[in-house]
C-alpha cells in the first residue's frame, strides 16, 4: 500500500503481518482508493480537500485519512480499537510525518461520546462487512455531534447502504467491495 497522490505520493505505508486478516484488517486497495478520490474530487461532488477536517472511522491502517492529508486536509482524527490496528497507525504516521495533523482516538466508535471540538467535513467508514455497526456507528457520531450537517460520508461496504438520516450521493461496486458515498439530511 502506498499514499497515490499529493505532498506523500509513492510513501509506502507500514505492511500488514501474519494475524492481520484474522484481526479483521482489510485494508482499502490503491484502486479502490484511487476510484474513491476520483470520485469525490474529480466527479460531481467537486469536493476540495484544502483545508478539511477528516475522520477515518474503523481505520485500520489508516490508508484512506493517509491520503485525504497528502491531498490536502488540514486535520484527521483516526478512530479504531484494534490493538494492531492502532500499532500500524502509529507507524503510518511517522512514515508520512504526520503527527501535527492526526490523532488517535482508540475507542469503540458506537459507543463514543460527545464531540468537543469542531465538527468533521469527510467522513470515511470502513466498518466490518455484514455485521450492521457501520450503522450504528454512524448514527452515534451523528447524535454525538463528529458530523457537520453537509458532511460527505464515505461508507465502504459489501451492499449499498440506505439509511433513514442519510441522502445517497453516489454508490459504486468494485469487485466485492461497495462505496456509498453519503450526505446528511438538514432537519
Amino acid at each position: 500500500m502506498r499514499i497515490i497522490s499529493g505532498k506523500n505520493r509513492g510513501v509506502k505505508l507500514a505492511q500488514l503481518g501474519l494475524g492481520d486478516i484474522s484481526n479483521n484488517l482489510r485494508p482499502t486497495s490503491d484502486r479502490v482508493r484511487e476510484n474513491i478520490f476520483n470520485l469525490l474530487i474529480n466527479g460531481t461532488l467537486n469536493l476540495s480537500l484544502e483545508g478539511a477536517r477528516v475522520l477515518d472511522v474503523f481505520a485500520g491502517t489508516g490508508a484512506l485519512g493517509f491520503e485525504s492529508l497528502s491531498r490536502g486536509a488540514q486535520w484527521v482524527t483516526f478512530i479504531e480499537k484494534n490493538s494492531i490496528a492502532l500499532e500500524i497507525l502509529k507507524k503510518n504516521i511517522f512514515l508520512c510525518k504526520e503527527s501535527n495533523s492526526s490523532e488517535i482516538k482508540q475507542d469503540d466508535v458506537t459507543k463514543i461520546k460527545k464531540n468537543c471540538g469542531k465538527a468533521f467535513d469527510l467522513i470515511f467508514l470502513d466498518p466490518p462487512y455484514g455485521t450492521g455497526v457501520g450503522e450504528q456507528a454512524l448514527l452515534r457520531l451523528i447524535q454525538e455531534g463528529w458530523i457537520s450537517k453537509d458532511a460527505t460520508i464515505v461508507f465502504e461496504n459489501d451492499r449499498e447502504v440506505d439509511l433513514e438520516r442519510f441522502r445517497t450521493l453516489d454508490s459504486r461496486k468494485y469487485g466485492k467491495t461497495i462505496i456509498n458515498i453519503l450526505r446528511p439530511l438538514v432537519r
